[in-house]
């Protein structure tokens, strides 16, 4: 049966540990209601999938590493959007845009938490009070983010929030993945699968135009499954269903893989680079095309673009979404 322990080391300071039945393994930490380790058991050793720090310190230093991410994912464009008439300005943090929340998003939030244990699951539900004003964004935002691995292999997260006002909300978890277990390998050779006929087309500062563009023809198109190669990443992919699995990610040597669900419409994808390379990670040096994130969210500009969507909470409709990848090994 799944479980969940308190721990504490030097490296992560206070964190908790879940284990399933089959070994796999996963470390959850209040520091930005994020994952520090996905583990799982292939042959006679652990393989961690998650790229990251060493440690809590270089969390502070790399904050968005498998954090979650908001009150806002992504970039709100030109640091300012409007709602019911009234226009709101949020944090310049990247460009003259507000990224990932600002400058004090939830990636550098310390959450309450509470583990858990039901039958068959086990993780953390973590929580966190965001100010009326804070980054901009009107309204008490009350967020809950629960972490949790089933003994079916099953890594989950899933957002709640309820607002006392009309605000707007798309949080996502910023995970970043390597399922050779060490960044020092790219992901070149990595399988990727994206159940997406359709992707965002975005300005030179990564802002969405408000268009969808076919992937066929263009790097852009995983539909069918194809190695990452050199391909470098930081695109909304729309998914055409998101009733089935929508992502799949493959290891190299085809003995392990991330099969992901979602509620959400959309998943950023961003493969690291140069301003990566070269940083000290756990399980290796970052190698130039070291590693995937794979954020599942609403399409990013959808507070700005209706044909979008709608990102907007209001007090009473509560928010929730959950994404969950499958474990295959």
């Amino acid at each position: 049966m799944a479980t969940v322990k308190a721990m504490h080391n030097e490296a992560y300071q206070d964190y908790y540990l879940v284990e399933n039945k089959n070994g796999v393994k996963l470390a959850l930490s209040p520091f930005g209601a994020r994952a520090l380790d996905l583990i799982v058991p292939v042959g006679e050793k652990e393989v961690d999938l998650m790229v990251g720090p060493k440690d809590l310190a270089g969390y502070h230093e790399n904050p968005y590493y498998n954090a979650t991410i908001g009150p806002i994912a992504g970039r709100v464009a030109g640091a300012q959007f409007e709602l019911d008439g009234e226009t709101f300005t949020t944090e310049d943090s990247q460009q003259g845009n507000t990224l990932h929340g600002g400058l004090n998003g939830y990636d550098k939030q310390t959450f309450d938490a509470t583990p858990f244990q039901e039958e068959g699951k086990a993780g953390v539900m973590f929580a966190y009070t965001d100010p009326d004003g804070a980054h901009g964004f009107p309204g008490t935002v009350q967020v809950k983010a629960t972490y949790t691995l089933s003994d079916e292999n099953v890594y989950s997260f899933k957002f709640e929030a309820t607002s006392d006002k009309p605000t707007i909300f798309n949080p996502t978890n910023h995970g970043y993945y390597n399922l050779t277990g060490s960044p020092a390998n790219t992901i070149d050779e990595h399988t990727l699968e994206i159940r997406a006929s359709k992707v965002g087309e975005t300005n030179d500062d990564i802002t969405t135009t408000g268009r969808l563009l076919d992937v066929a023809g263009t790097k852009f198109d995983f539909l069918g499954g194809k190695k990452i190669g050199t391909t470098l990443l930081d695109d909304p992919f729309v998914f055409d269903n998101n009733q089935a699995s929508v992502l799949v990610l493959t290891s190299p040597d085809g003995l392990i893989s991330m099969e992901l669900t979602t509620t959400e419409p959309a998943v950023v994808i961003y493969t690291t680079r140069d301003a990566e390379a070269g940083l000290n990670f756990k399980n290796g040096v970052m190698s130039q095309h070291a590693a995937i994130a794979i954020e599942p969210q609403g399409i990013p500009g959808t507070e700005k673009y209706p044909q979008f969507g709608s990102i907007r909470l209001d007090p009473e409709k509560p928010f929730m979404a959950e994404s969950s990848f499958k474990l295959h090994f």
